[in-house]
Formats: C-alpha cells, sequence, structure tokens
C-alpha cells in the first residue's frame, strides 16, 4: 500500500498492491446530513462542509425534518447528535441503519455531549463509524471525515448488527472466524459505487 499525497482528500488517495484506489470518494462526492441539536454547532459543521465543496450539505431541525430530507434527498453522509431531538441519536442510527436503501450503508460521523464507556460502545453497536465529543473544532471534523474518506472499512449486515466493520485492523484478527462465509459483508469496492451514485 502506497499514501499518493496532495492537498487535502480530493487528491490525496491510498493505492493497494495492485495499483488501485481504496479511497471511498473525493469531497465533491459527499452528500451530508446534519442532524444536530445544537443549531450553532450545525451552522459551523454546514459551513466547514460547504467550505470543503460538498456537493449537498442540509441540516435537519428535528426528526420529521429529517425524514422528510431523507426521503428528498440520496445522503451518503450523517453527522448526528446524541441528544437529536426527538428521537434521540442512537435510535436515529438505528432507524437509518435498518433502512432500504444506500443511506442504510452510508458512514455516520456521531457527536456526543458527555461520553462514557456505556455510551460509547451503544454507539458503537448502533453502527456509528466515527464518534466525537461536543463541541468539536473544524480540525476534529475534518479528521475524522478523512478518515472516514480514506480508511473504509466493510459493511456488515448480519442478525444483530447493521454497521461498519468493528474490526480497526482485518488482516490482523488471528481468532477463529465466525462470520460464515462472509455473510453479511459488503465490501469497500460496494461502499464506493453507493458513495458515488446519487
Amino acid at each position: 500500500m502506497a499514501l499518493l499525497y496532495y492537498p487535502w482528500f480530493d487528491t490525496v488517495a491510498v493505492v493497494d498492491d495492485q495499483g488501485g484506489f481504496v479511497a471511498l470518494g473525493s469531497k465533491s462526492d459527499i452528500r451530508i446530513l446534519i442532524t444536530l441539536a445544537n443549531g450553532q454547532a450545525a451552522k459551523g459543521a454546514r459551513a466547514v462542509f460547504k467550505e470543503q465543496g460538498a456537493s449537498i450539505f442540509q441540516v435537519a431541525d428535528g426528526k420529521q425534518d429529517a425524514l422528510d430530507k431523507m426521503k428528498a434527498t440520496s445522503f451518503n453522509l450523517l453527522l448526528v447528535e446524541d441528544t437529536f431531538s426527538d428521537l434521540g441519536g442512537i435510535d436515529f442510527v438505528r432507524f437509518v441503519r435498518m433502512t432500504n436503501g444506500p443511506l442504510s450503508v452510508a458512514p455516520i460521523m456521531y457527536a456526543m455531549k458527555e461520553p462514557s464507556k456505556a455510551t460509547v460502545m451503544e454507539a458503537r453497536d448502533a453502527g456509528v463509524n466515527k464518534m466525537f465529543v461536543m463541541p468539536f473544532t473544524t480540525a476534529i471534523l475534518l479528521k475524522n471525515l478523512a478518515d472516514i474518506m480514506l480508511n473504509p472499512r466493510p459493511f456488515i449486515r448480519v442478525t444483530g448488527y447493521n454497521g461498519p466493520c468493528r474490526r480497526m485492523q482485518p488482516s490482523a484478527y488471528k481468532g477463529q472466524e465466525r462470520r460464515k462465509q462472509q455473510q453479511g459483508t459488503l465490501a469497500v469496492e460496494k461502499l464506493q459505487q453507493l458513495f458515488k451514485s446519487g
């Protein structure tokens, strides 16, 4: 594997041994739904994604607004706060993961006001890709976004779990393989296609 570096991830690519790109997509492919209960943080995040060249960046004011926007637009990235109105962040993430369509495999960044071991484990088990603490800085948001884009993980759909592969280094796993013939695994290449399709 080699890393080719140019300004930000529009021109950064991870190249595998066969010369293929591993990155999920480019910043112009981003179509994000921002579901933060904190209006100021939502406006700030919207400005960051706008500046980075995201093609769609919308803020949802509540559960119904988020559902309406999800019906009208094909999003490929979500930014969710743990205290998102009406439903709560974890339940909203679970709902998204159980939907049928490309949105169900979209990467989810999860912002938490008061993280604890229990809430982090709950978010991970709900299918969150990246977690960070509020208030967050632009640098934290961009670091997590770059990690999602440059280091995509396979998506797992099995009974009891829909979300990114929780193995941080899949090749380093040395235990007995309990995933029968890797059923329910959506390869990174398929995620790339879904991310770029609108």
